[in-house]
């Protein structure tokens, strides 16, 4: 398995219209068009006549139209010329799904699963897109662990003068990563407590699961009453992709669920939230994403760093990597850090 032979959300839907789109992942570049019926065609962004590239163009009679000598391709990459009528091209095509308003794409050769979204009785609240100018690596780095959450984050998160209360276990296996913590939670204010039904001196939970073909994680969020179990009325439930757009940056697509227990109707009254959840949610990831911009070397490579007892997982999440997503048999890699 490579990069490009797994599933990648890499454009919401409702941006490919009439025109092309082009984007990038694992260092190719690729053009999105709507053919015949509305089908997503996906190509290489490069024509194989004279090399323009293809989402400069326009689509025509559902085939996508070079803009530089009139050449037309379908959504299977046959091409042909109107200059030369018997002469024919083939550009690289791949092949796309639409799901979750998203459009995805994996090389026509490979057969991997689709990654299972489990949301029976949830409520999508958002999706949203970010950039981060970060390899792929430390920006996982950065969401599978939560000791920044006290210095970066704003709602999310634990209390910094109490970070030596959380608890952080680890439950690896050959395929997945799953990290799941507990602990004293950072302060918010008395109006979000109180529409979130959290009770004083409550837990927040943080439990989550990476997986790597692609590389994703499922989050769940919520407190918890640490002598009751008892939780609060609001739960999240995030599926977030981390997608290499090069060596250099990385596309986060997130997928926002939640689940409420308040007996307001269809989805607990979350729908009348939703503005003020995507906007809080969409400011975390902003500031995970400011943050990964100050790193002092954005070299992936771990040797020589002083890691603490939160990071173990990015051995962890590594060595899946290499072996699971990129397809190469990497070094040895220390799981314990």
């Amino acid at each position: 398995m490579a990069v490009l032979d797994h599933w990648h959300p890499v454009l919401p839907s409702k941006q490919l219209r009439r025109a092309p789109v082009g984007v990038r992942l694992g260092g190719t570049d690729i053009v999105l068009f709507r053919g015949a019926g509305g089908q997503v065609g996906a190509l290489l962004d490069v024509c194989p006549h004279r090399r323009m590239r293809l989402s400069r163009g326009k689509v025509i009679n559902g085939r996508l139209q070079c803009s530089y000598h009139g050449w037309t391709y379908n959504c299977a990459g046959a091409g042909e010329s109107p200059a030369t009528p018997k002469l024919y091209a083939s550009a690289r095509a791949f092949d796309t799904t639409e799901k979750h308003g998203f459009i995805w794409l994996k090389s026509l050769d490979s057969n991997p699963l689709f990654p299972p979204f489990e949301v029976d009785g949830w409520y999508n609240i958002c999706n949203l897109t970010h950039r981060a100018q970060a390899p792929l690596e430390l920006v996982v780095d950065n969401f599978c662990e939560i000791e920044h959450t006290p210095t970066t984050h704003a709602f999310f998160g634990y209390a910094l003068e109490r970070m030596h209360e959380v608890q952080v276990r680890f439950e690896p296996t050959d395929t997945s990563v799953r990290v799941i913590n507990q602990g004293p939670p950072k302060q918010i204010a008395w109006i979000y407590r109180l529409l979130l039904g959290i009770g004083k001196n409550w837990q927040f939970n943080d439990d989550w699961t990476t997986f790597f073909s692609p590389v994703y994680s499922i989050y769940d969020h919520w407190w918890s009453n640490p002598a009751t179990g008892r939780e609060s009325l609001v739960r999240w439930r995030l599926f977030i992709f981390f997608s290499p757009v090069d060596d250099h940056e990385t596309a986060i697509t997130t997928f926002a669920y939640t689940k409420s227990r308040y007996p307001l109707g269809p989805n607990g009254g979350v729908p009348f939230l939703a503005w003020l959840i995507r906007m809080k949610l969409n400011h975390e990831i902003n500031l995970d994403v400011n943050i990964l911009k100050s790193l002092a070397d954005k070299n992936p490579n771990i040797d020589g760093m002083k890691l603490s007892r939160f990071d173990r997982v990015l051995g962890l999440n590594r060595e899946r990597i290499q072996r699971i997503y990129r397809g190469v048999q990497p070094e040895v890699l220390s799981e314990q850090p």
